[in-house]
């Protein structure tokens, strides 16, 4: 019976270390996912581009292995329309990508498995989940939108972020004003579409570290809130919670892309509004906003920024700055691109320690910073821009570029980047 025993123990340790099902529902037998996985789009709405125009890129940070995977060809597909962004679990075997609706394709969340082999990954869509029916007229509320489709028949989804025990994924419906929460487990959405009159233009719902609040910022000319939102931890059911207005004496900000947590109470958000764009009361800063002290104020503004900042990181205790108009470029004016590099040593007075540009520790042929991303141990950074087709690993420990992915790994429209925050 000992004998017995010590075979029925074996065979299981060896079911447990190959894997039957993830905590994803993923197969596992296949191999181990690598330890940091980065994923992103290709968006490039030209048919002119073929199949290439719209892929899910993987990749293996630790190795610098990057797969293109289209999405026409992909198993369990094609998925047609327009990609938006995405979000991967922390087990790195599922990935959610947003698809846009227009008159012909609803809005929908496309639920992707991964399934490793040595290290090399292989999709296959296993759901869509419809957001807004095809046709839906939305409020048009993003001029600056890349998204093509019929005007005011375009609906997007933005800023899918997954909290951080994996367990719920947030997302917003830029154009129908609403954030909504999906429950990971289950793939499905958790409760109706939110909606408040505060909640303008949403673009992504940010969790904060806890899980307990979400913040999503206005993507609009002359917005300047950032609307908050409970979070219930075993439900995941949302609550609005408050908004804050980023407005200090003079100065406000507006046309706010993203959100990224200091802690639970603080956040860091960005303002692409330039004082030459909107109603020019706005102009181009990072703002750090306290909840439970009530304050907002500007970080850096315009004497320290100097482009329309479209995305912030935090990494190795400093702050990173992706400062490019997006609705500059969007317009066909200059957008060059810069990404700064700030000591947070003091969150509520960062210090400049240095800027690349293109040609000065960047690609010559960069432009328009749009997003950045960074590992949870702060080693690794990325930046990419859909606009000169790019995604580039920066060393956080010097700030100089360690690795560049373009056109010549299959990169095109480059958008939508994830990395485990």
């Amino acid at each position: 019976m000992a004998h017995m025993g010590r075979i029925v123990s074996s065979v299981m340790m060896i079911i447990l270390a190959t894997g039957v099902q993830g905590s994803h529902g993923a197969v596992q037998g296949d191999g181990q996912a690598p330890p940091l996985v980065l994923t992103t789009l290709n968006t490039n709405p030209d048919p002119a581009a073929g199949p290439l125009g719209s892929a899910l890129s993987v990749l293996d940070v630790e190795r610098g292995h990057l797969h293109v995977f289209p999405f026409l060809t992909m198993e369990g597909g094609p998925v047609t329309g327009q990609a938006m962004h995405t979000a991967l679990t922390p087990d790195n075997r599922k990935v959610y990508v947003t698809i846009g609706g227009n008159r012909t394709h609803p809005l929908r969340m496309v639920v992707i498995d991964l399934t490793w082999r040595d290290r090399i990954p292989s999709p296959r869509v296993i759901k869509s989940l419809e957001m807004v029916s095809s046709g839906t007229p939305g409020n048009e509320a993003n001029g600056a939108s890349c998204h093509p489709g019929t005007p005011g028949i375009r609906q997007e989804g933005h800023g899918t972020r997954i909290t951080a025990d994996g367990r719920f994924l947030t997302v917003s419906e830029l154009q129908n004003d609403r954030v909504r929460i999906l429950d990971t487990v289950t793939d499905r959405f958790i409760g109706p579409p939110m909606v408040h009159r505060d909640l303008v233009a949403p673009h992504g719902l940010y969790p904060n570290p806890s899980g307990t609040r979400a913040a999503a910022p206005q993507y609009w000319f002359d917005q300047n809130g950032v609307s908050v939102w409970n979070i219930e931890p075993e439900s995941g059911a949302l609550s609005y919670h408050s908004t804050v207005r980023l407005e200090h004496e003079e100065l406000r900000g507006a046309y706010l892309h993203t959100v990224r947590w200091l802690d639970d109470q603080r956040f860091f958000t960005n303002a692409t509004q330039e004082r030459h764009q909107g109603d020019g009361s706005s102009e181009q800063a990072v703002w750090l906003v306290d909840l439970e002290q009530g304050t907002t104020h500007a970080v850096l503004d315009a004497d320290d920024i100097l482009e329309g900042v479209s995305d912030v990181e935090l990494a190795n205790g400093k702050l990173y700055v992706a400062e490019g108009n997006v609705a500059q470029l969007l317009a066909g004016e200059q957008a060059p691109g810069y990404l700064s590099v700030w000591s947070l040593e003091d969150p509520s007075a960062p210090t400049f320690l240095r800027r690349l540009s293109a040609g000065d520790g960047l690609p010559e042929t960069f432009s328009n910073a749009h997003g950045l991303a960074a590992s949870a141990d702060g080693r690794h950074l990325f930046l990419e821009s859909f606009s000169s087709n790019f995604l580039i690993e920066v060393d956080t420990n010097d700030d100089s570029v360690a690795r560049v992915f373009s056109g010549a790994d299959k990169l095109n429209g480059t958008h939508g980047l994830y990395l485990l925050p």
